[in-house]
């Protein structure tokens, strides 16, 4: 079995699509490359290149291929959006809450973020955090340095945190400063992406991070893509590269999301 724990219902590219059409698009790829289950990830805006929460609920709804998160704009009316997350975790909607420091300007020790990790603990969900630099845009990593993430993982000990895309390019910086710490998760999103790759020191450097964080932490790195940003071929392929015992492979592509998300999968 295989999980892609983080992908996102959008388009690349200038033309504009349905994305109920996306959908179907999306529901192709996962069978072309043998993956049973995805979590969705909304954006935190309105977005006709990617589904929002709203519309990610209507194209997924009932869909048994499918989970989601929820997310959050901490520059709108934060107490509304509160509401709204609650309520989804108590009819378990969505299965974690993922923000996007760096995509927008605000630092994860954020006054703001404080009550989202606060519900997140109460429902026992994890945060998803948003890492790394985004292409022609290095100076955005200045806000989701993973010492941020060491600093609420202290403050909230029961707080579950999942670093997407492993901080690149400086991912052995990431690895060092978060090695020892059990509630730091890691998902694999973007992490064979070319343009991730050659600019954290090329696929074998990659491959050595990888391989350091599972002997270390086996049950804390989830396999993710970042669909359709990302190549799903060459995800997969970075894990199989990895060689790791059948047990192993089985906790990355699906035990470990499984776990930590709470996902109740459906036949399909």
């Amino acid at each position: 079995m295989i999980i892609d724990s983080h992908l996102h219902l959008s388009y690349m590219g200038d033309k504009p699509q349905n994305l109920a059409d996306v959908k179907v698009q999306l529901l192709a790829s996962l069978k072309k490359h043998d993956i049973d289950y995805a979590i969705v990830i909304p954006d935190n805006v309105a977005n006709p290149q990617c589904a929002d929460m709203d519309t990610l609920a209507k194209l997924i709804d009932q869909d048994p291929h499918f989970f989601s998160m929820g997310t959050i704009n901490i520059f709108a009316d934060i107490d509304k959006q509160l509401l709204k997350l609650e309520q989804l975790l108590k009819n378990k909607k969505i299965c974690a809450i993922k923000l996007f420091p760096g995509h927008d300007p605000f630092y994860p020790t954020d006054e703001r973020c404080s009550a989202v990790y606060e519900l997140c603990e109460k429902y026992a969900v994890p945060v998803v955090i948003h890492t790394g630099i985004n292409s022609n845009d290095v100076d955005c990593a200045k806000y989701n340095d993973p010492k941020y993430l060491v600093e609420i993982s202290q403050r909230y000990s029961n707080l579950k945190i999942v670093i997407a895309h492993y901080f690149w390019p400086k991912m052995n910086y990431c690895y060092e400063l978060t090695k020892d710490i059990k509630n730091i998760y890691y998902d694999t999103s973007a992490m064979a992406d070319a343009e991730v790759v050659a600019m954290s020191g090329g696929w074998d450097k990659v491959l050595e991070i990888l391989k350091k964080t599972i002997k270390a932490k086996p049950e804390n790195v989830l396999f993710g893509t970042d669909w359709p940003m990302c190549p799903v071929d060459e995800h997969l392929r970075l894990i199989k590269e990895l060689k790791l015992d059948k047990k192993t492979e089985e906790m990355i592509f699906a035990t470990n999301a499984i776990e930590l998300y709470k996902l109740k999968l459906s036949a399909i």
